[in-house]
């Protein structure tokens, strides 16, 4: 991996740091990689838990308030809309970068300010969301998919030649869902496990539960985490159903996530797909994922859009302030539109919050107009 920056400042932030959803476990790996390499990550979330007392435990500092963190970031790393927005404007003078993770939540919707310099996609749905339906100039769209830690997830024995043991993960099942998955399994003769908050079973260390398995049903993070084990993973869950994942597939699976999940789940599809189970094969699939969806391989790449973001950024000539300001009215328009057609987030159940952020984004744009005006001041003295 080759990076040339040292020692950088990163602020990442989320919507929470409380469990172990998709967008907490990036956020708690990649700040304890960034600490590997040699930078200096702190976590911004207005909700902290047992994941944020488990970072400050790996020497990562995680914060509920912007106005503990006294040094000024050399980057912001975005998760979510209103807590980067919070970010960019607490840090007037840091660039940075906005991760969309999902195609269809409102707390994914970029936030379109001048000093975000990149927005990363973590797979090609969610780029065509930022492309297509928000307005993002496709030359500043960069896909990342979500990495695997090879040290963690470490491969397991050559698979048997018929699947004996298979799990379903899934933040999403339950016992219903799962149902035609179950009804295979008894008629092939195979075991099945499943591991979800829903099925009451969370999985804290699936590193160590995924070799004890040949066969998985799951998406996202936790199919590639079974591929890169060694697994056989069958691309599913509640939403719909894919392939059981060959060679000749798995790089067009890795780029489309949960577009990917067009089929519905049955019965029939799934006893088709469970006899495409090949041991062989998916030694293939794991060598593919872990030589393409390292963490080496993927934080390599987004400290490189690190650094070109804050080298654009210092060499920019132009005045951003006015652009901001506009910005920062728009945002405002959507989020008065928005607090009327969705359902707020878990830490934004009550109208206090919402007139709480409106009045905190009203003080900071009146800190920005009346900086402005200064400078206009100035300018004319």
């Amino acid at each position: 991996m080759k990076v040339r920056m040292n020692g950088l400042k990163v602020l990442i932030t989320n919507i929470q740091m409380v469990g172990r959803s998709g967008t907490e476990m990036y956020v708690h790996d990649l700040a304890r990689a960034l600490i590997r390499y040699g930078h200096s990550p702190v976590v911004y979330s207005p909700q902290i838990g047992p994941l944020a007392k488990t970072l400050a435990q790996n020497s990562v500092p995680v914060v509920s308030r912007l106005d503990k963190v006294s040094e000024t970031p050399d980057i912001i790393h975005g998760h979510h809309t209103l807590q980067t927005l919070a970010a960019m404007l607490h840090f007037p003078t840091s660039p940075g970068i906005f991760l969309c993770h999902d195609f269809e939540a409102w707390h994914d919707t970029p936030p379109k300010l001048p000093r975000i310099g990149r927005y990363v996609a973590v797979d090609q749905t969610c780029a065509e969301r930022l492309v297509l339906a928000e307005g993002i100039d496709r030359s500043l769209v960069t896909i990342l998919t979500n990495p695997v830690d090879l040290q963690l997830f470490q491969s397991r024995p050559h698979l048997p030649a018929k699947p004996r043991r298979a799990i379903v993960f899934s933040s999403y099942g339950n016992r219903e869902s799962i149902e035609p998955i179950q009804r295979v399994c008894d008629q092939l003769g195979i075991e099945l496990d499943a591991v979800g908050q829903h099925f009451g079973t969370v999985c804290h260390e699936p590193h160590k539960v995924l070799g004890q398995y040949d066969l998985v049903f799951a998406k996202g993070r936790c199919a590639r985490e079974a591929m890169a084990v060694g697994c056989a993973v069958v691309y599913c869950d509640v939403f719909g159903m894919s392939y059981l994942v060959t060679s000749d597939q798995v790089a067009h699976l890795n780029q489309w996530g949960r577009r990917a999940l067009s089929f519905a789940i049955t019965e029939e599809r799934l006893v088709q797909q469970i006899k495409r189970y090949d041991a062989e094969d998916a030694a293939r699939v794991s060598s593919y994922v872990r030589d393409h969806n390292s963490t080496d391989a993927i934080y390599g790449q987004l400290l490189e859009i690190y650094e070109q973001v804050i080298r654009q950024h210092s060499t920019s000539d132009r005045d951003e302030l006015l652009e901001e300001i506009r910005a920062i009215g728009k945002m405002a328009e959507w989020w008065h539109v928005m607090r009327d057609v969705v359902q707020p987030p878990q830490e934004a159940t009550s109208s206090q919050f919402v007139q709480n952020t409106k009045a905190w984004l009203a003080s900071k744009f009146a800190s920005l107009l009346g900086t402005e005006r200064t400078s206009k001041a100035e300018r004319a003295a």
